[in-house]
């Protein structure tokens, strides 16, 4: 299980849910930008990583698709983000709505850093406006995935990564979360992970194994109960960082800031990667 070959042939499938909720304008713990910039900012920089892994000497292989679905950019409403909705990395590759110069540290070879250019594409914009309609996220995400297994039963299972701050507004997202982890390719059932944003200081909790070690916040225990029971084969990369993990931890992470988000997305997609033929 979840050891497909992912190839041209066998393509794999990510979807990213992004709550666009007016809450997400708050500022994110350990950052110096709001939730949803930061949030935006962490997809488009996975969207960049995806397209170089993908980058051979003849040219951009689609060894996968994506779709970005944002939910609450308008009220009751999720849209794909991505024009054309899931699609090759090819076309992300081609098409990004800009790309901006920024600065990142590298090693000088001296055993200290220096500071140098490159170029970040942007494929979608940061949003917080309205409300939180995660059940319409997740069924557009169910129906892109139940397209996608018809077409590719012995795909790598997709991997579906939400970042949100909390409450959906349109109902229990659990049923159709069940829904979606319960579909299954020849390779296993497809994988959700759900990343809780935090505006607050206090610890974060990352791939907690059972409802006890959660605070009393039935937002949170609800997003745990929709997360997936971690493969062992993520347990083993996420041990790296956090040693704590054992059998039973799900795929989630309670309260992130800044890092914790960044090493979810990490973990959450190294593990189809890592199957690229």
């Amino acid at each position: 299980m979840y050891d497909a070959e992912i190839s041209r042939r066998n393509p794999g499938l990510f979807i990213f849910l992004i709550d666009q909720s007016r809450s997400m304008i708050r500022k994110m713990a350990g950052g110096n930008e709001s939730k949803a910039k930061e949030a935006a900012d962490a997809i488009n920089r996975q969207i960049g990583e995806l397209i170089m892994r993908c980058t051979k000497n003849d040219g951009v292989r689609d060894y996968f698709y994506v779709g970005v679905i944002g939910y609450g950019g308008e009220k009751g409403k999720a849209s794909y983000l991505l024009e054309g909705g899931v699609v090759p990395v090819s076309k992300l590759a081609d098409n990004p709505i800009r790309t901006e110069k920024r600065m990142m540290k590298v090693p000088d070879g001296s055993g200290g850093t220096v500071d140098v250019e490159y170029e970040f594409g942007v494929w979608f914009e940061p949003v917080a406006n309205s409300d939180t309609p995660m059940v319409r996220a997740l069924n557009m995400a169910k129906e892109a995935i139940e397209s996608w297994i018809n077409d590719h039963p012995s795909s790598y299972p997709p991997v579906v990564i939400n970042i949100t701050d909390g409450q959906s507004t349109d109902g229990d997202p659990y049923p159709v979360a069940q829904s979606i982890m319960s579909m299954e390719t020849e390779d296993g059932n497809p994988l959700i992970w759900n990343c809780h944003l935090s505006t607050e200081n206090s610890a974060p909790l990352s791939f907690p194994y059972s409802e006890n070690q959660l605070p009393n916040d039935m937002y949170a225990r609800s997003l745990f109960r929709m997360s997936s029971v971690l493969p062992t084969k993520y347990i083993n990369y996420a041990i790296e960082t956090f040693p704590e993990i054992k059998d039973g931890s799900r795929s989630y992470v309670f309260n992130a800031q800044l890092e914790q988000m960044i090493e979810f997305i990490d973990i959450g997609t190294r593990g189809a990667i890592s199957s690229m033929e």
